[in-house]
């Protein structure tokens, strides 16, 4: 039995490594073709380049897409992927995360024992949704934060006697990243014949941005009643910037409670591994016995809702 799950996990590790070597390269093909002129391939050379390997891959992407998209829960990691600005797609992300999952559960039931396998592929499975959200939420952020430099900045540009597009064009010029990427985007739509209020209002939903929305709002309907442009901005920008410094002063006064969440989510966990360590016989029992293991589970149960619910209490939406 022990013989059969390290072959299995043998070839899972092969397969995961061959796979990530063949989507790299094509990929890097790929980039090597469009600089080198956008030149056309003959299909049968590109599958002789490709190789069988290429192909079982983007059987099992494509796979793991449909059975996502059956799910309802394609559109939802796309919009994440799309918002964390991560150059993989949903049915990459998917396949190689369950890949890793069963590579990685297969050894340390080997090396360890069964429990800690489950454990292992559970904490594999939840890095990659754990990075995707941590990469989101600090865009997300970042956009936020420049968004009434930004507005300054076109007001100002609309008051030298830019245009509103030229006043984007030149205010991306100047602004970082994310928010650069986003104006560029729609300088991009525009281009190809949408309104800039749709191709703003686009780019407000693909950063989940409310503000965004208000500001699109407000320029369409200056657009309709008329009015000063750059004044409009202006007041939106005030406004973005006092509600900014309201968030900031919760933050401080909410400090204590959010730190006080933290110490206690980390303190059943952490008191469990110090006992595992110093008194191993006295904690075998709760892995030995199905008694045990059922309280391990509803305790962790338990002090994860515990842990969603603290942080709901100092969580203050402004």
């Amino acid at each position: 039995m022990i013989f059969a799950i390290v072959i299995l996990a043998a070839l899972a590790t092969a397969g995961l490594v061959a796979s990530a070597g063949v989507l790299l390269g094509r990929r890097e093909a790929a980039l090597e073709r469009r600089l080198a002129g956008y030149e056309r391939m003959d299909p049968a050379e590109a599958a002789k380049e490709s190789g069988p390997e290429s192909a079982v891959v983007q059987q099992a992407v494509e796979y793991a897409n449909r059975l996502a998209s059956r799910a309802g829960v394609l559109q939802k990691i796309e919009q994440a992927l799309e918002r964390a600005d991560l150059p993989v797609r949903a049915g990459e992300l998917l396949f190689y995360s369950a890949a890793a999952i069963v590579m990685v559960f297969l050894g340390a039931t080997v090396v360890f024992g069964l429990i800690y396998g489950l454990v292992a592929a559970l904490l594999v499975g939840i890095a990659p949704a754990m990075y995707v959200s941590h990469k989101q939420r600090g865009r997300q952020h970042a956009f936020e934060r420049q968004l009434p430099d930004t507005l300054t900045l076109l007001a100002s540009s609309l008051r030298a006697g830019f245009s509103f597009m030229q006043g984007l064009e030149a205010v991306a010029q100047e602004i970082g990243p994310p928010m650069r990427r986003e104006l560029q985007r729609v300088f991009t739509e525009v281009r190809l014949g949408r309104s800039p209020e749709d191709a703003l209002d686009d780019a407000a939903v693909r950063m989940g941005s409310n503000d965004l929305s208000w500001t699109v709002m407000a320029i369409k309907i200056q657009r309709e009643v008329g009015g000063n442009l750059a004044t409009l901005l202006d007041t939106v920008a005030d406004t973005m910037q006092k509600r900014e410094r309201i968030r900031a002063e919760i933050r401080a006064l909410t400090a204590e409670g959010r730190l006080s969440g933290i110490i206690l989510g980390m303190l059943p966990p952490v008191a469990g591994i110090l006992l595992f360590l110093v008194a191993p016989d006295y904690m075998k029992t709760l892995f030995d016995e199905t008694l045990g293991i059922a309280a391990v589970i509803g305790a962790g149960c338990l002090a994860v809702v515990g842990w969603f619910w603290l942080r709901k209490i100092v969580d203050i939406e402004v």
